[in-house]
């Protein structure tokens, strides 16, 4: 079982603020906000836990952070809170037949080039 995931950000506050907007669509609450680290939990205090730290020397990577969700309602959700957020580079939210027939997704990026996604590929009916 995964326990956390740190992500390493030139800017602290814009990942916060882009995190905070997403949060609520994948399941998630602020759990510790420092000066140099913002930690996430899920919505029940449990794991893995998502933290963003303040890295001014860092370089976005080939890294993608997915998160699961359980609609594609909640991934339009998430998609309208990342470009409210400022995402940068959003594609989607659509469906990719190269993953799965079910497969709904938005990918986007924060200011630092960090890559995210968010997914719903559960059948629908």
């Amino acid at each position: 079982m995964l326990h956390h995931i740190d992500v390493h950000v030139r800017d602290l506050a814009g990942a916060s603020k882009l995190f905070d907007a997403l949060s609520a669509q994948v399941g998630y609450r602020k759990r510790s906000d420092e000066p140099d680290f913002v930690g996430y939990e899920t919505r029940d205090g449990g794991r893995p836990r998502v933290g963003f730290i303040a890295d001014p020397e860092h370089r976005a990577g080939s890294m993608q952070l997915a998160f699961a969700v359980e609609s594609r309602e909640r991934v339009d959700a998430a998609a309208a809170a990342a470009r409210a957020a400022g995402a940068r580079a959003v594609d989607g939210p659509m469906l990719n037949p190269e993953y799965g027939d079910d497969y709904y997704a938005v990918f986007f990026e924060d200011a630092d080039g960090n890559r995210y996604e968010i997914v719903a590929d559960t059948p629908t009916v």
